[in-house]
Protein backbone atom coordinates (compact mmCIF):
# COMPACT_ATOMS: atom_id res chain seq x y z
CA UNK A 1 0.00 0.00 0.00
CA UNK A 2 0.81 3.94 -0.60
CA UNK A 3 2.25 4.97 3.09
CA UNK A 4 -0.34 7.21 4.36
CA UNK A 5 2.69 9.17 5.86
CA UNK A 6 3.74 10.20 2.60
CA UNK A 7 1.09 13.45 2.25
CA UNK A 8 2.74 14.57 5.40
CA UNK A 9 5.84 14.74 3.76
CA UNK A 10 5.18 16.27 0.73
CA UNK A 11 3.24 19.18 2.60
CA UNK A 12 6.15 19.47 4.99
CA UNK A 13 7.46 22.63 3.72
CA UNK A 14 3.58 23.97 2.93
CA UNK A 15 2.89 23.13 6.57
CA UNK A 16 6.05 24.72 8.08
CA UNK A 17 6.07 28.51 5.78
CA UNK A 18 1.98 28.78 6.51
CA UNK A 19 1.97 27.50 10.01
CA UNK A 20 5.48 29.52 10.86
CA UNK A 21 6.75 26.47 12.51
CA UNK A 22 10.39 26.13 13.41
CA UNK A 23 12.30 23.02 14.19
CA UNK A 24 11.49 20.99 16.45
CA UNK A 25 7.67 20.38 15.46
CA UNK A 26 5.29 17.17 14.97
CA UNK A 27 2.55 16.71 12.13
CA UNK A 28 -0.14 14.61 12.90
CA UNK A 29 -3.02 12.95 11.51
CA UNK A 30 -6.03 9.92 11.69
CA UNK A 31 -7.93 8.52 8.99
CA UNK A 32 -8.72 5.29 6.87
CA UNK A 33 -5.57 3.33 5.68
CA UNK A 34 -5.82 0.73 3.22
CA UNK A 35 -3.24 -2.26 2.87
CA UNK A 36 -3.31 -4.80 -0.04
CA UNK A 37 -3.89 -7.95 2.42
CA UNK A 38 -4.22 -10.90 0.30
CA UNK A 39 -5.19 -13.34 2.91
CA UNK A 40 -6.64 -11.19 5.91
CA UNK A 41 -7.04 -12.93 8.99
CA UNK A 42 -6.25 -12.24 12.74
CA UNK A 43 -9.21 -9.77 12.97
CA UNK A 44 -8.42 -6.44 13.47
CA UNK A 45 -4.41 -7.42 12.98
CA UNK A 46 -4.76 -8.34 9.28
CA UNK A 47 -7.55 -6.52 7.89
CA UNK A 48 -7.74 -4.47 4.43
CA UNK A 49 -8.88 -1.40 6.03
CA UNK A 50 -8.50 0.25 9.42
CA UNK A 51 -8.02 3.38 11.52
CA UNK A 52 -4.60 4.72 11.88
CA UNK A 53 -2.92 7.79 13.69
CA UNK A 54 0.27 8.89 13.22
CA UNK A 55 2.78 11.75 13.74
CA UNK A 56 5.85 12.73 11.85
CA UNK A 57 7.75 14.92 14.27
CA UNK A 58 10.74 16.58 12.42
CA UNK A 59 13.85 18.15 14.75
CA UNK A 60 17.52 18.71 14.33
CA UNK A 61 19.42 15.21 13.18
CA UNK A 62 21.77 15.57 15.41
CA UNK A 63 18.98 15.52 18.25
CA UNK A 64 16.96 12.66 16.62
CA UNK A 65 17.83 9.87 19.56
CA UNK A 66 17.06 12.22 22.11
CA UNK A 67 13.60 12.85 20.49
CA UNK A 68 13.12 9.02 20.09
CA UNK A 69 13.33 8.33 23.65
CA UNK A 70 11.43 11.40 24.36
CA UNK A 71 8.38 10.39 22.13
CA UNK A 72 8.72 6.28 23.15
CA UNK A 73 8.18 7.49 26.96
CA UNK A 74 5.53 9.74 25.81
CA UNK A 75 3.55 7.08 23.92
CA UNK A 76 4.03 4.28 26.79
CA UNK A 77 2.74 6.81 28.93
CA UNK A 78 -0.78 7.45 26.58
CA UNK A 79 -1.28 3.65 26.55
CA UNK A 80 -1.09 3.63 30.45
CA UNK A 81 -3.12 6.68 30.68
CA UNK A 82 -5.84 5.47 28.80
CA UNK A 83 -6.31 2.71 31.45
CA UNK A 84 -4.03 0.03 30.17
CA UNK A 85 -1.90 -1.80 32.81
CA UNK A 86 1.74 -1.71 33.58
CA UNK A 87 1.75 -5.53 33.28
CA UNK A 88 -0.10 -6.24 30.23
CA UNK A 89 2.23 -3.52 28.04
CA UNK A 90 5.85 -3.61 26.88
CA UNK A 91 7.88 -2.71 24.41
CA UNK A 92 9.96 -4.26 21.68
CA UNK A 93 12.96 -3.20 19.93
CA UNK A 94 13.27 -4.30 16.37
CA UNK A 95 15.95 -6.84 15.68
CA UNK A 96 16.42 -5.61 11.80
CA UNK A 97 15.60 -2.49 11.08
CA UNK A 98 14.89 -1.16 7.41
CA UNK A 99 17.22 0.55 5.58
CA UNK A 100 16.36 4.12 6.22
CA UNK A 101 16.07 3.74 9.83
CA UNK A 102 17.98 4.62 13.02
CA UNK A 103 16.00 2.94 15.19
CA UNK A 104 12.70 1.37 15.58
CA UNK A 105 10.25 -0.21 18.76
CA UNK A 106 7.05 -1.61 19.11
CA UNK A 107 4.39 -0.88 21.72
CA UNK A 108 2.90 -4.61 22.26
CA UNK A 109 -0.56 -4.89 24.19
CA UNK A 110 -1.15 -8.70 25.83
CA UNK A 111 -4.35 -9.54 24.76
CA UNK A 112 -6.33 -12.68 25.70
CA UNK A 113 -4.57 -14.63 22.61
CA UNK A 114 -1.10 -13.41 22.94
CA UNK A 115 1.17 -10.25 22.60
CA UNK A 116 0.16 -7.85 19.30
CA UNK A 117 1.76 -4.63 18.38
CA UNK A 118 -0.68 -1.60 19.18
CA UNK A 119 2.11 1.04 18.21
CA UNK A 120 5.12 1.68 16.03
CA UNK A 121 7.72 4.65 17.16
CA UNK A 122 10.26 4.68 14.41
CA UNK A 123 13.26 6.96 13.87
CA UNK A 124 13.36 7.60 10.00
CA UNK A 125 16.59 9.65 9.99
CA UNK A 126 16.39 12.68 7.07
CA UNK A 127 15.40 9.59 4.29
CA UNK A 128 11.83 11.00 3.74
CA UNK A 129 12.46 14.55 3.27
CA UNK A 130 16.08 13.37 0.89
CA UNK A 131 14.26 11.56 -1.04
CA UNK A 132 11.28 13.95 -1.87
CA UNK A 133 13.46 16.78 -2.67
CA UNK A 134 15.38 14.65 -4.65
CA UNK A 135 13.28 13.18 -6.78
CA UNK A 136 10.68 16.14 -6.86
CA UNK A 137 13.91 18.94 -7.24
CA UNK A 138 11.82 20.84 -4.59
CA UNK A 139 14.34 21.41 -1.29
CA UNK A 140 13.10 20.64 2.04
CA UNK A 141 15.49 21.56 4.23
CA UNK A 142 15.27 24.18 6.76
CA UNK A 143 17.81 27.20 7.97
CA UNK A 144 18.09 27.90 11.57
CA UNK A 145 18.01 31.45 12.00
CA UNK A 146 20.72 32.15 14.37
CA UNK A 147 23.68 29.91 13.31
CA UNK A 148 22.31 29.54 9.58
CA UNK A 149 23.05 26.10 9.66
CA UNK A 150 20.82 24.38 6.85
CA UNK A 151 19.88 20.14 6.75
CA UNK A 152 16.75 18.43 6.07
CA UNK A 153 15.43 17.76 9.27
CA UNK A 154 15.29 14.13 10.74
CA UNK A 155 11.75 12.40 11.54
CA UNK A 156 10.62 10.48 14.48
CA UNK A 157 7.59 8.48 13.52
CA UNK A 158 4.58 7.04 16.11
CA UNK A 159 2.39 5.11 14.90
CA UNK A 160 -1.28 3.75 16.11
CA UNK A 161 -3.53 1.45 15.32
CA UNK A 162 -6.63 2.76 16.53
CA UNK A 163 -8.77 -0.21 16.25
CA UNK A 164 -6.29 -2.16 17.94
CA UNK A 165 -6.04 0.24 20.61
CA UNK A 166 -10.19 0.22 21.06
CA UNK A 167 -9.75 -3.71 21.68
CA UNK A 168 -6.82 -3.49 23.93
CA UNK A 169 -8.79 -0.96 26.39
CA UNK A 170 -12.02 -3.74 25.94
CA UNK A 171 -9.84 -6.23 26.99
CA UNK A 172 -8.44 -4.79 29.52
CA UNK A 173 -11.50 -3.61 30.94
CA UNK A 174 -13.52 -6.49 31.10
CA UNK A 175 -13.77 -8.70 34.56
CA UNK A 176 -15.49 -11.00 35.99
CA UNK A 177 -16.57 -10.33 39.82
CA UNK A 178 -17.87 -12.21 42.72
CA UNK A 179 -20.56 -10.88 44.47
CA UNK A 180 -21.43 -11.65 48.27
CA UNK A 181 -23.85 -13.82 47.40
CA UNK A 182 -22.05 -16.19 45.50
CA UNK A 183 -23.30 -14.99 42.15
CA UNK A 184 -20.60 -14.26 39.34
CA UNK A 185 -21.33 -10.43 37.22
CA UNK A 186 -19.26 -9.36 34.30
CA UNK A 187 -18.02 -5.36 34.23
CA UNK A 188 -16.40 -3.09 32.00
CA UNK A 189 -14.09 -0.93 34.27
CA UNK A 190 -13.45 1.50 31.99
CA UNK A 191 -10.80 4.13 33.10
CA UNK A 192 -12.67 7.69 33.64
CA UNK A 193 -10.87 9.47 30.62
CA UNK A 194 -12.38 6.65 28.21
CA UNK A 195 -15.55 6.40 29.96
CA UNK A 196 -18.68 7.19 28.21
CA UNK A 197 -20.80 10.47 29.65
CA UNK A 198 -23.26 9.20 32.13
CA UNK A 199 -25.28 12.24 32.60
CA UNK A 200 -25.05 15.71 30.24
CA UNK A 201 -26.75 18.82 30.95
CA UNK A 202 -27.72 20.42 27.76
CA UNK A 203 -29.24 24.48 27.44
CA UNK A 204 -32.43 24.49 25.61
Amino acid sequence: RAETCGSIFTDFRRVRETGRQKIPFGIAQIGKAFRNEINPRNFVFRSREFEQAEMEFFCHPSASAEWFEHWRELRLRFHRDLGLGEHELRVIPHTTLAHYAKAAVDIEFLFPFGWQEIEGIHDRGSFDLTQHAEFSGKDMSVTIEETKERFPPAVIETSVGVDRTALALLCSAYAEEKLPDGETRTVLRLAPVVAPIKVAVLPL
